[in-house]
């Protein structure tokens, strides 16, 4: 069986190496555009301070390893076309030469493209966006010439680069049109993540920027009415689904502009998968189509996809939840599932509850459907965030009520309990 996989993010490394783990035999090619090895999305701001860091490469899914499973890479290789009713592919060479590849089955994983607002100067020079590490290190070789940042988004890599710039001893301004992480978080929870964000980093709340300043190159926004000065501006304001390629070779788009899959993550097309940031999922709560452009569910999706191309049966349960984990300005942010604006988007009815623990700094949100099942929760902590995500993950996976089986309490209460039952009544 001969499967070739058009992309080397998350998603598309995953499918390879599931493919190779379920099939021994299978004949495993993936093609990409990019000249380095696969890296960590989250967390590709560290190349800011270090530009040809390795350290976030991820070895596992390096050539070198890949090549070792008998899985082909093909680096700096442009997929152009195909026609899937005959099983093939157009592809260019780094050279330039142009041949045609079969194959059996197909996955597509060409991930996202910047959702950049349409305003005047964002093709300044000093605009950028980072998708990438290699986006990053464009950046990171011109950091000496600049002192000041704008940085336009509030989400999960917007406030990671705004850290990573302020702990280099940059000017750093962050413009959130709404609030902190909207989709994500609560309003009270992103209002607690807004008090633990440096004095130092200048916010401006409640506007989006309506240009980009400067003749020559960017010297910041406008916004709000106000000039706000800055020696680059990064708009990191989520992506879009990249269907280019799946538009050339006859795929049908969605309406939420991503390829629509199942959930064996399989196109219309018998034999073609597509993952990562350029699919539409199903939601599991109301199946209706959903965006997920995260690269831990990437890895989850290019996992089901790449058993299900070797044609096993096991259909992944968590492969469309929301799981997003980061430590920023000292503290766990984890995002589960539904949060009430999403939900809402899908006309879903919720209700939040909140559990607080002083002595962790922690602050949790739970996020409830009509009938008391847990639909998804968040966690800001000083630490032990990742265990209480884990907690709230399992039984947003098995659709439990929270009656049934209650977040567990925090440890400060476990220990006053503890105490009470031994010393009678101390508050």
């Amino acid at each position: 069986m001969k499967i070739a996989i058009v992309g080397y993010g998350p998603g598309g490394a995953a499918a390879a190496t599931a493919a190779r783990t379920f099939d021994p035999k299978a004949d495993i090619l993936l093609l990409t555009e990019e000249k380095i090895p696969a890296h960590k999305k989250p967390g590709s701001a560290l190349a800011l301070e270090n530009p040809n860091t390795k350290e976030l490469y991820i070895p596992d899914w390096s050539p070198e390893m890949l090549s070792s499973k008998r899985i082909e890479v093909r680096t700096g290789t442009s997929v152009v076309g195909g026609n899937l009713k005959e099983g093939t592919i157009e592809v260019v060479s780094s050279k330039g030469k142009t041949s045609m590849i079969g194959y059996d089955r197909l996955i597509i994983a060409t991930g996202g493209t910047p959702n950049v607002p349409d305003i005047p100067g964002v093709d300044l020079p000093g605009v950028f966006t980072i998708q990438s590490m290699a986006d990053t290190s464009v950046i990171g070789e011109e950091m000496s010439k600049k002192q000041s940042f704008l940085i336009v988004g509030a989400g999960f890599s917007a406030l990671e680069t705004a850290e990573r710039l302020y702990k280099m001893g940059k000017d750093v301004h962050i413009i959130v049109r709404s609030r902190l992480m909207r989709t994500q978080l609560e309003e009270s929870m992103s209002e607690e993540l807004l008090s633990r964000i440096p004095r130092k980093i200048q916010l401006h709340l409640g506007h989006a920027p309506s240009r980009v300043l400067g003749s020559k190159k960017a010297e910041g926004v406008e916004v709000g009415g106000k000039e706000v000065g800055a020696d680059a501006v990064l708009f990191m304001t989520g992506v879009r689904p990249n269907t280019n390629l799946a538009e050339k070779v006859g795929l049908k788009v969605g309406p939420l502009g991503g390829i629509p899959v199942n959930s064996r993550m399989e196109t219309e097309i018998e034999g073609v998968f597509a993952v990562g940031d350029c699919v539409e999922m199903t939601d599991p709560l109301t199946n209706g189509p959903i965006l997920l452009p995260i690269g831990s569910t990437a890895a989850r999706a290019g996992k089901q996809a790449g058993v299900a191309a070797v044609g096993r049966e096991k259909v992944y349960d968590d492969t469309a939840l929301r799981l997003q984990y980061d430590r920023i300005f000292d503290t766990d942010i984890v995002c589960i599932g539904h949060s009430s604006t999403t939900a809402r988007g899908l006309d879903v009815d919720t209700k939040v509850s909140y559990v607080e623990d002083s002595s962790e700094s922690m602050k949790v949100a739970l996020v409830t459907a009509k009938d008391d099942r847990l639909i998804g929760g968040q966690v800001l902590g000083a630490r032990m965030g990742a265990r209480v995500g884990y907690e709230i993950t399992k039984r947003v996976e098995k659709g439990v009520k929270l009656k049934e089986q209650p977040l567990l309490e925090s440890r400060h209460d476990q220990i006053l309990a503890l105490l009470e039952r031994s010393l009678g009544p101390i508050r």
